[in-house]
């Protein structure tokens, strides 16, 4: 049997062919829906950030602006690692031999004595996971000034990671290490 169509014959395999083409959408159960908007698509930049960290000058913490993937704080503070091995111009680091392991961003849960700034809706916890040999005080105030230029970060806990447990994490700020701040310079809180 054939079926004609604008003056010429289709046979009965196209007649199936098209009449399972037509029924294809609706065969799967889902029913259509609208257009959904998602927001912007995501863009690649191939174009470093560059970022403020603390590296040593003469003992002392010294802002230095070095390129990052983005100003997200686990960039920065990847930025800040990858540093300890090309550091120049007389600027030194405590974190050779350290290792980043994990960095977690968690809400930051203010008590009855901490900062209440009306202005940052967003505060968050920096919870650093550091594994290697020793983790001494001047390490400690790279990584906590640094994470600290960071207006959403009002609290840095470090942790020192190895390989079959986790330190208990210790809250610092960088008031601690105000005596290591660059000579008529300063830190952050």
């Amino acid at each position: 049997m054939s079926v004609r169509r604008g003056g010429r014959r289709v046979g009965r395999a196209a007649a199936a062919l098209l009449a399972g083409l037509l029924m294809l959408p609706a065969a799967c159960g889902v029913a259509p829906t609208g257009v959904v908007d998602a927001g912007p698509a995501p863009v690649i930049s191939g174009t470093p950030t560059l970022v403020t960290i603390y590296l040593l000058r003469n003992g002392r913490l010294w802002p230095t602006r070095v390129a990052a993937r983005s100003p997200h704080v686990n960039d920065v503070l990847d930025a800040l690692f990858a540093a300890s091995g090309r550091t120049s111009n007389q600027l030194s680091t405590s974190l050779t031999g350290l290792t980043l392991a994990q960095v977690q961003l968690v809400r930051y849960a203010p008590d009855a004595g901490s900062r209440n700034d009306p202005d940052n809706i967003l505060s968050l916890r920096v919870r650093l996971f550091v594994s290697g040999w020793k983790i001494t005080r001047t390490a400690m105030a790279q990584i906590t000034c640094t994470a600290r230029l960071q207006p959403e970060i009002w609290a840095v806990e470090i942790a020192h990671a190895t390989p079959d447990k986790n330190g208990p994490l210790k809250v610092h700020t960088c008031r601690e290490f105000w005596d290591l701040a660059p000579k008529d310079g300063h830190l952050p809180p």
